[in-house]
């Protein structure tokens, strides 16, 4: 081959390059819908064995959530646990990554909250209601605060063991250019905990919905929880079925899209 075909070979555009990534991007995308699918099929399947009032199939939970949906109160629930969501798991990453960020500058003080945090995070927060009940009332501050709670703690002490355990290259190299403080945290340590984050924010919303769903549940006049509650005391089997599966789905979808932008921060990284 000669020196000019070599150059127009070496020239061309990788179009394997793009593809590649976008059948990577389906695969994983077909991969993390398998196990839902999966239950969806089992489900249908043992509830047509048992041909039960109260097991109702699939069919039928969309049937009771549909009609569920056509009411507007439940709209106005559904758009109320939302917001509330929203706030708090937006409230327990920001703070939960500045605590642990924070702390694990130190190892010191890192060690010495270490403990606390987790013995804090063992607690059944349930258990402690009442007193957010006493202090901020029937409101939604409590179960902002209460939902909030539930999903401050893991982004901590995940935060707080990344930073502590960043690798000490990192922090010769950013001597060795001489970054500023804020050089420092923007080019080299947050790139270095950004995968890190991105699991703890993932498994800070499922405990953060949990929390919401929780509050609702005792003490709110409207949401998902109030909403599932009076469900269940009027015995509507087909639309508890319905919002099960609808508190599923809006926990799945934004877990499933953090999981995929998690697994290509990973990849762009080099992290298996």
């Amino acid at each position: 081959m000669s020196a000019v075909t070599e150059r127009v070979v070496s020239a061309r555009p990788d179009v394997k390059g793009p593809r590649k990534q976008a059948v990577g991007a389906l695969r994983g995308v077909l991969g993390l819908l398998v196990v839902p699918a999966v239950l969806v099929v089992v489900w249908a399947i043992v509830a047509s064995a048992l041909d039960s009032l109260v097991f109702p199939g699939p069919l039928q939970a969309v049937s009771g959530l549909m009609d569920d949906l056509q009411r507007p109160s439940y709209r106005e629930s559904v758009a109320t646990s939302i917001r509330l969501l929203a706030i708090s798991w937006v409230l327990a990453a920001a703070v939960g990554a500045a605590v642990g960020f924070v702390l694990g500058q130190s190892q010191f003080w890192s060690k010495v909250f270490q403990t606390p945090l987790f013995a804090l995070y063992s607690i059944p927060k349930v258990t402690l209601y009442p007193i957010f009940l006493l202090l901020l009332g029937l409101g939604e501050p409590s179960r902002i605060v209460f939902a909030f709670l539930h999903g401050v703690f893991p982004v901590a002490l995940l935060v707080m063991g990344a930073t502590a355990t960043l690798d000490r290259k990192l922090v010769r190299l950013a001597d060795a250019l001489e970054l500023s403080w804020w050089q420092r945290v923007t080019k080299i340590v947050l790139p270095a905990l950004l995968p890190t984050l991105l699991v703890a924010m993932r498994i800070s919303f499922g405990l953060t919905f949990l929390g919401l769903v929780l509050a609702e549940m005792f003490s709110a006049d409207v949401g998902l929880g109030r909403e599932l509650v009076n469900n269940v005391a009027n015995v509507r089997v087909e639309q508890i079925a319905g919002q099960v599966l609808f508190i599923g789905l809006l926990a799945l979808g934004p877990v499933l899209a953090m999981l995929a932008i998690e697994r290509r921060v990973k990849a762009r990284v080099g992290i298996n």
